[in-house]
C-alpha cells in the first residue's frame, strides 16, 4: 500500500527525497563547521553586511543610528545584536539545499537559488529594521517577536518560495 495516496509522490521519490535531504544537511554541516567556521570569515562578513544594511535603512527613515561590528541600533536604546545564527547562512543553505535536491531544470536553479537568497536576505534585512523599531517604541515586546513573531514571517516567506519552485518549476520539469 503506497505511504501517500492520490499524490504526485511516490514512495521511491519520498524515500529519495529523504535520503537527498540527509545528504545535504550533512554536506552542510561539513562546510559550515568544518570549512567555514574555522575562519569565521562568512558569518563575520554577512553580519557586518546587516549591520550596514539596517544603518542605511533606518537613517533613509530618518533615524539617527549607531553600529558596533555586530551591532545596530537607534540612538538612545539598546540596539540588535545580530550573531551568527541570526545572519541567515542557515536559512540560505535550507532554502538552496530545499531546491537543489527537488526536481527541476539545472538552468532554473541557477536562476531560482540566488534570487531567493537575495530575498531573504532583503528580508532579514527588514526584520533587523523592525526589531530596532520594536527596541525604540515598545522594548518590552522585543524578545517575543525575535523568538516568534519574525520566526514564523521568515519561515512562512521561504515555505512560499519553495512552493513557488515545486508549483512553477519542478512539476513542469517532471512533466516534460
Amino acid at each position: 500500500m503506497p505511504f501517500f495516496k492520490k499524490t504526485f509522490i511516490s514512495d521511491a521519490l519520498l524515500v529519495r527525497f529523504i535520503l537527498k535531504a540527509i545528504a545535504a544537511y550533512l554536506l552542510w554541516f561539513f562546510i559550515y563547521d568544518y570549512l567555514l567556521l574555522r575562519n569565521g570569515f562568512m558569518d563575520k562578513f554577512l553580519i557586518q553586511h546587516l549591520v550596514k544594511s539596517t544603518a542605511f535603512v533606518l537613517e533613509v527613515f530618518g533615524y539617527s543610528v549607531y553600529t558596533y561590528a555586530d551591532a545596530v541600533g537607534i540612538d538612545g536604546t539598546h540596539g540588535v545584536l545580530i550573531g551568527a545564527p541570526c545572519n541567515g547562512m542557515e536559512l540560505f543553505a535550507l532554502f538552496a539545499g530545499f531546491i537543489i535536491i527537488f526536481p527541476g531544470k539545472v538552468k532554473d536553479k541557477f536562476l531560482f537559488i540566488p534570487l531567493g537568497l537575495l530575498a531573504i536576505h532583503l528580508l532579514n534585512i527588514f526584520r533587523l529594521v523592525a526589531l530596532a523599531l520594536v527596541v525604540q517604541y515598545k522594548p518590552e515586546s522585543l524578545e517575543f517577536n525575535h523568538k516568534y513573531t519574525f520566526t514564523v514571517l521568515v519561515y512562512a516567506f521561504i515555505f512560499i518560495f519553495w512552493m513557488i519552485w515545486v508549483n512553477r518549476f519542478a512539476l513542469k520539469h517532471q512533466q516534460n
